[in-house]
């Protein structure tokens, strides 16, 4: 799977970029959900209903964990660290269970 190029955040602000994106509920599922392999708009559309999905979408792209060309998700490497911590958190029960 190709990566995109931001690795980590690189200041303050990206930082809470980050963290804003993450605190919902919806954007750490479906950061799970495309580090799972769902790739695409409508595959998370289709598990996350279409309530606010662009927004959602947005937020996640200006944080830097996705990118989005035609309808495809790409994860960045940031998106592919924080889907991961994230995932690791909601096992554990450290974030909500939604």
């Amino acid at each position: 799977m190709k990566m995109g190029r931001k690795a980590k955040p690189k200041s303050p602000e990206e930082m809470a970029l980050v963290h804003h994106a993450l605190e919902n509920p919806a954007r750490r599922n479906m950061i799970i959900l495309m580090n799972q392999g769902k790739l695409s708009v409508s595959e998370i559309e289709a598990a996350v209903g279409p309530s606010m999905l662009d927004y959602h979408m947005h937020r996640l792209e200006l944080a830097g964990l996705i990118e989005v060309r035609e309808g495809r998700i790409v994860l960045t490497e940031a998106g592919v660290a924080y889907g991961s911590l994230v995932k690791v958190q909601k096992e554990k029960g450290g974030a909500d269970k939604t």
